[in-house]
């Protein structure tokens, strides 16, 4: 559905739900997004982080929890708590 102008058209489900299409999700490494008003335009900001940055700085070991899955999600909702 896309065109050469990286324009989409999608459709809000029942639900509230969005599908963004696979060629824009090929393009963006987040899956937690910001999401802002300006004016009539919604805008989706992806949320990065680069955990690689905090290696090293826990020096206890925490046995079976993804500490990398444990960190993106806690800086992503600090991230989206800070304005």
């Amino acid at each position: 559905m896309g065109n050469m102008d990286n324009e989409f058209i999608i459709t809000i489900d029942d639900r509230g739900r969005i599908t963004i299409p696979k060629e824009v999700r090929g393009l963006i490494r987040s899956k937690k997004f910001k999401l802002k008003i300006d004016g009539s335009k919604i805008i989706l900001d992806p949320i990065v982080i680069d955990i690689n940055k905090y290696y090293g700085i826990f020096r206890k070991d925490l046995g079976d929890i993804d500490i990398d899955n444990l960190l993106k999600d806690e800086l992503a909702e600090v991230l989206l708590n800070d304005e």
